[in-house]
């Protein structure tokens, strides 16, 4: 982990993962070994993290490979202040890699289909071929609308890529967390301090 940047290896199928972003496009990187399945899935509907009870969801694949949707949840936080207060978040997605087969999920529902909507939608991606790759994903994110979130994607990120956004997010948090100096032998606060 640095600034700007996340990396983990998911020990159980050997697949890195790589994770950065500008103000509203988020990129990920996927590194598959050879020799097993490659799969990548858009859990839309499910509660992720903190942001409370999912209310309803869509997702869904352009036949030019764009996967697009929205979730719709009840966080936490909002409704702390204005009781069923609900957040919805439109995203945009462009993938690197043609995939051999998609389609979408609902709860234990699987079937082949390119969209699906209400809580515990999800759509997913298989590479079949067991080949060694690595599949980025661009998501343009916006809280107003798909057209938005496509906009944010063009404008922010349309020529970068991977390691060049990295690159920027990493110079971004520089130029904020570099007007403050920390100074001290207490390596812990530190931490602290910069992870904060």
């Amino acid at each position: 982990v640095t600034a700007g940047y996340y990396s983990v290896l998911l020990k159980d199928y050997n697949i890195k993962a790589e994770l950065t972003a500008t103000k509203r496009v988020s990129f990920h990187r996927y590194h598959f070994p050879a020799g097993q399945e490659a799969h990548i899935i858009f859990d839309i509907g499910n509660r992720q993290g903190e942001t409370g009870p999912v209310k309803d969801a869509k997702v869904y694949m352009l036949p030019d490979g764009r996967v697009e949707g929205f979730v719709t949840t009840l966080p936490l936080y909002v409704q702390k202040y204005q009781p069923g207060g609900e957040v919805s978040m439109y995203f945009s997605a462009v993938i690197d890699a043609k995939s051999s087969t998609h389609g979408v999920f609902k709860k234990k529902e699987i079937k082949q289909a390119d969209s699906i909507s209400g809580a515990g939608a999800g759509l997913y991606l298989s590479f079949d071929d067991k080949k060694e790759r690595s599949v980025t994903i661009k998501i343009g994110l916006s809280y107003t609308s798909i057209a938005n979130a496509r906009l944010n994607l063009e404008a922010e990120a349309a020529p970068l890529g991977f390691d060049v956004a990295k690159i920027i997010a990493h110079r971004t948090w520089e130029k904020y967390l570099g007007r403050i100096k920390v100074e001290t032998k207490n390596e812990k606060d530190k931490i602290k301090f910069y992870t904060g």
